[in-house]
């Protein structure tokens, strides 16, 4: 009792009750108070809101998965999902599903790391003239491509079909192939109009995807694949695309 007592005294002897304007500066700091509540309640509801968006956004990612097979309707991994976690460098479901669907299979090495430099290339250059050859399997990429981006879009998640069909860029897929031929690296330069510096970072790149999906292949057993990759990698990695002292 005693202290509320003191504290009505404070208040009633405080000097800023001499002030002339005294009402309005108390009305504004009653203003204040509910301003800083209101805030305070808008700022909890925008992240409940935004909590919710996230759960919404999780729920649909996880038809994704279940639609694709990477997990089961008990959200459990699947054999597809676990090779997926093996993959980061480069699309991870787009790789997978051409692994499963056995897009490698019938592929020579050096025709599976041309394909693979569609996963790697993120620059804009000219219409890349492709053998029929590597038009079909360009085709057959881009048409695994679609599938997923509906898949994605029946998830109720915003994706533009075309524009992800098209981020995987063909244009190095002639140059790698050759390059995995045995090519020099002054006869690839020579056919391309991407510059050198580009050409060397998509294969440094393309090695980093090689690593992992020869590691995807291994771990669900897939031994001609793995082997098949590996050849692919050993066909990459020479002469001055990966010499060590090369500056970029």
């Amino acid at each position: 009792m005693e202290i509320i007592v003191k504290l009505q005294d404070r208040y009633n002897n405080h000097k800023i009750k001499s002030r002339p304007d005294f009402r309005e500066v108390y009305a504004s700091y009653e203003t204040k108070l509910a301003l800083e509540e209101e805030y305070k309640h808008a700022k909890l509801e925008f992240k409940k809101a935004k909590s919710l968006l996230h759960e919404e956004e999780l729920g649909c990612r996880k038809r994704v998965l279940r639609r694709l097979q990477f997990c089961d309707e008990n959200d459990q991994i699947t054999v597809k999902g676990r090779v997926a976690c093996e993959l980061s460098s480069a699309d991870e479901l787009l790789l997978t599903e051409m692994i499963f669907a056995g897009s490698f299979s019938d592929l020579k090495p050096e025709a599976c790391a041309a394909l693979l430099s569609c996963f790697v290339f993120e620059e804009r250059g000219s219409p890349a003239k492709l053998s029929d050859e590597l038009s079909g399997y360009l085709r057959s990429l881009q048409s695994r491509a679609r599938n997923i981006a509906k898949v994605v879009a029946e998830a109720k998640i915003a994706i533009d079909e075309d524009k992800y069909v098209d981020s995987f860029g063909p244009q190095l897929m002639d140059v790698v192939n050759s390059w995995c031929s045995g090519a020099p690296f002054s006869e690839i330069v020579a056919n391309t109009d991407v510059f050198e510096g580009s050409i060397i970072r998509c294969m440094r790149r393309l090695e980093l995807v090689l690593n992992e999906l020869v590691n995807a292949a291994k771990s669900y057993g897939d031994t001609s694949l793995e082997e098949k990759l590996g050849e692919a990698r050993k066909l990459l990695k020479r002469d001055i695309v990966f010499s060590a002292s090369l500056y970029l």
